[in-house]
């Protein structure tokens, strides 16, 4: 139960980093490999549920891809739509691993919001 705290804490410090350092996010969140959510901050929907369980299928889907096209291990999934940008990022702690779904609008700078979510997810990764 201390460790759930814990975890939950340290994944709302990266999700505040993240809204803090990145333009015009509308949601980032962390959810558990299999799709459940850990921490959210969600502007203007309440679709965390599905925002989990998406990232989770996708983050599933790109493991496949590195693995089957020989390039390893996948980091981050980018998708750039017409409304909008999603990354999805791997968290990898040593009990588990944990996904980071970040969306933002279409004037967020692609470089900038993988640049603060890698940061965010170094820094949940080397929290104890």
């Amino acid at each position: 139960m201390q460790n759930e705290l814990k975890i939950k804490a340290d994944a709302q410090a990266a999700i505040d980093m993240v809204v803090r350092e990145v333009k015009n996010v509308k949601a980032v969140v962390i959810s558990s490999e299999d799709g459940f959510e850990v921490a959210a901050y969600v502007e203007h929907t309440p679709q965390v549920t599905r925002i989990s369980a998406m990232a989770s299928s996708l983050s599933a889907l790109g493991a496949l891809a590195g693995e089957e096209s020989q390039l390893g291990e996948c980091r981050n999934i980018i998708i750039e739509a017409d409304a909008g940008i999603l990354i999805i990022i791997q968290v990898r702690k040593v009990e588990h691993t944990l996904i980071m779904s970040v969306i933002a609008g279409t004037d967020a700078v692609v470089g900038q919001m993988l640049y603060v979510a890698k940061q965010a997810a170094r820094m949940l990764e080397t929290s104890t």
